[in-house]
């Protein structure tokens, strides 16, 4: 979330002459940076091509500092001390920077500037829709051109990783002004923890040990995976393939045939032989993961509730347009409803 400050708190932050909507006219330019892990270059080495992909212009560069390198790209330096952001960020290069833009000029919303005595102007949040240009731009060109440049260092007898650790973007106003827009956000987290006994927690961990030799191995994986992994998409994708591997192991032990006749029997439903036989092969030729996962409901998983079910094929429907290109990231909270899910069918 974004956090708002009273004008006191502004002002005393250094934000101290007040801005119209549309008094400032900007264009501008976001820089992410890699770390080339598997390459030496030599002191000094810095160069910069300019292309275009996706109909976007970008800029990329190698260098052996950061600060060369961003010059290459935007005539700033990309940290007033290389060292210490050196130490922060863990890295010593070399470094693959890409440039993105510039956008088309927005006018500032209503907001604060601070000006420097170099001339140029930070302003707070007051160019919000720059983000979103910005975050477009992004999304169409850094995949493929990180991807090529990954393709391109590396060699039968070199391996090159391309680690990202930081992002910045800065603006030129139309007077030839630089300009930079920051705004604070913050992160939260909470939890509610409750109290358990001593012999309630020996249950579990009795139980735990009991569970875990008879999980799917390959499910536990990907569900660890899931934990220890902070960010959204990777989390959701992790715990979305122990669903899929759980269900697929699952459904390749279910008796078909068994399974359909004791359904049956309970609807009150009478079929000879040959229909039993032959709903038992429909079920067993099923390839639909939701199909697959519905009939596991049905025999095997038959806590779930008509909401979980639901719920699967929801995040069945988010994974595909990840995989297709129709969408970068999950809605927000779906890591967490496959976490759940998983826990369900895994831990019953």
């Amino acid at each position: 979330m974004t956090i708002t400050f009273s004008t006191d708190v502004m002002e005393a932050m250094g934000f101290r002459e007040a801005v119209a909507q549309g008094a400032i006219v900007a264009s501008f330019t976001s820089v992410t940076v890699y770390e080339a892990r598997g390459i030496v270059v030599p002191d000094g080495f810095s160069d910069v091509v300019q292309a275009r992909v996706t109909g976007a212009d970008y800029r990329i560069a190698i260098a052996h500092s950061v600060n060369a390198g961003c010059r290459e790209l935007t005539g700033d330096d990309f940290d007033e001390s290389e060292v210490e952001w050196c130490e922060r960020v863990k890295s010593n290069g070399p470094f693959v920077l890409i440039a993105v833009g510039p956008t088309e000029f927005f006018e500032c919303s209503a907001g604060r500037i601070m000006r420097h005595e170099d001339g140029s102007m930070t302003s707070y949040d007051s160019f919000p829709h720059v983000r979103e240009a910005l975050s477009a731009l992004e999304q169409r060109v850094i995949p493929p051109v990180l991807v090529a440049m990954t393709c391109a260092l590396n060699e039968p007898d070199c391996y090159v990783e391309l680690r990202k650790l930081e992002r910045a973007s800065s603006g030129r106003c139309s007077d030839g002004t630089s300009i930079h827009d920051i705004r604070i956000e913050g992160k939260a987290e909470a939890y509610v923890s409750r109290s358990l006994d001593g012999a309630l927690l020996s249950g579990k961990l009795f139980s735990a040990t009991d569970k875990a030799p008879k999980l799917n191995q390959r499910t536990a994986r990907f569900f660890a995976l899931g934990m220890e992994e902070s960010d959204p998409l990777k989390r959701f994708l992790n715990f979305f393939l122990a669903l899929e591997v759980e269900t697929y192991a699952v459904f390749g032990r279910i008796d078909h045939q068994a399974q359909a006749t004791q359904l049956l029997s309970r609807a009150g439903a009478q079929s000879s032989t040959a229909t039993l036989s032959l709903i038992g092969l429909q079920v067993a030729n099923l390839k639909n993961l939701f199909d697959r996962f519905v009939w596991c409901a049905s025999c095997v998983w038959t806590d779930l509730a008509e909401t979980d079910i639901a719920l699967f094929k929801e995040l069945k429907s988010a994974r595909d347009e990840i995989a297709h290109g129709r969408a970068s990231e999950p809605p927000p909270g779906f890591a967490r409803s496959a976490e759940i899910l998983a826990q369900k069918i895994l831990w019953r």
